[in-house]
């Protein structure tokens, strides 16, 4: 037989005032420590993130100019050594109508003013970059223009007399188009014209490339060019500073158009590229085909004495990254960028003009 129950069972009816200020104190402890490990985090991730960002786009952007810078003056020869260059062509590039000189280098000294003078043509095309006004060349940054043969090209496949169609291997790897600027050569003598008509047979694998006087200043080429011969479309890249879509200072390519030479395709490389100081690497010793020594591009008296190029670009992060102003290092001298917080970085490479030597 049960015992009767006489004891009540003790409940709790609730938490006293101290214990819930207490467990309050706990969660709030807790909750400013995640906090603070989630603020420490996101900005350990965006450091991380710019830093891959910088080093990402410094490295494109040096593969992306030594690439054309090495091959500045290539005319489908293993060297061009002293190639001599002849131009008929009425839309020769306009700022080196006669095609000699591989490489020129610029100092954008703000204003739309440049030193050397640039050509009206090209200070149009860059100051008023795909018609808006407003991105204009970062006053003090260097740019430079790359003049070659494209990679693309066609072997001339049977004796041509001097004032006949050059006749070349169809299909090949270049769209040749009317009107286009090409250059033939033969690694000894060079002719830049304009196409003047173009007539493809892939049953009999030729191409003819007229170059009458109706888009050239003449219809007689230097000489005439055999079997030994290549066709190329010619090419010139230039690469500058200017605003970018951002806002921010990036780093642009134009393109020169082969067959339209008041045009110019400018393309946005990459942005947050500050700045680009190029020194040239000049042989003035004796013809060894070595860079004696590096000056800026006002000091280059003959384009054709260069060598090689040594660039130097300074990328920068987005704003408010570092915990205060950092100064740094560029181009041998030291900066202080004021109260932004940025990271910044240095690319330099020194390339040299493989076309360039003997």
């Amino acid at each position: 037989m049960n015992k009767p129950h006489n004891k009540l069972k003790k409940r709790q009816s609730g938490l006293s005032m101290i214990e819930l200020m207490v467990a309050l104190v706990i969660g709030l402890v807790l909750t400013a420590g995640a906090i603070q490990i989630f603020i420490s985090n996101k900005q350990t991730y965006r450091l991380e993130s710019e830093l891959s960002r910088m080093q990402e786009t410094g490295r494109f952007i040096v593969d992306t100019i030594s690439k054309e810078v090495r091959m500045a003056g290539y005319t489908g020869c293993s060297s061009r050594g002293n190639i001599d260059m002849n131009t008929i062509s009425n839309n020769p590039p306009p700022f080196d109508p006669t095609g000699e000189n591989a490489i020129l280098g610029y100092e954008a000294t703000g204003g739309g003013s440049w030193s050397p003078t640039f050509p009206t043509i090209i200070e149009n095309a860059i100051n008023d970059i795909d018609g808006d006004a407003s991105k204009d060349i970062i006053s003090g940054t260097d740019f430079v223009i790359i003049q070659r043969a494209d990679e693309c090209g066609g072997t001339v496949d049977e004796i041509d007399v001097a004032n006949a169609n050059i006749k070349i291997n169809y299909p090949n790897t270049c769209d040749f188009q009317q009107d286009q600027t090409v250059m033939v050569t033969n690694c000894r003598t060079a002719d830049i014209f304009s196409i003047t008509n173009v007539t493809s047979n892939e049953s009999s694998g030729r191409q003819n490339l007229a170059h009458s006087n109706s888009g050239n200043t003449d219809n007689r080429l230097s000489q005439t060019y055999g079997t030994d011969s290549q066709a190329f479309i010619f090419r010139s890249n230039i690469f500058f500073i200017a605003t970018g879509e951002t806002g921010e200072p990036a780093l642009y390519m134009a393109q020169w158009n082969p067959v339209d030479p008041d045009d110019y395709t400018i393309i946005e490389l990459a942005d947050g590229v500050v700045d680009m100081q190029i020194l040239y690497g000049i042989d003035n010793a004796g013809g060894d085909e070595y860079a004696d020594n590096y000056v800026t591009a006002n000091n280059v008296t003959d384009w054709n004495d260069v060598r090689s190029a040594r660039i130097s670009l300074l990328l920068q992060s987005d704003d408010n990254l570092t915990s205060e102003s950092r100064s740094y290092m560029f181009n041998g001298a030291e900066a202080n960028p004021g109260n932004d917080r940025r990271l910044r970085m240095t690319f330099t490479s020194t390339v040299t003009l493989r076309n360039r030597l003997q």
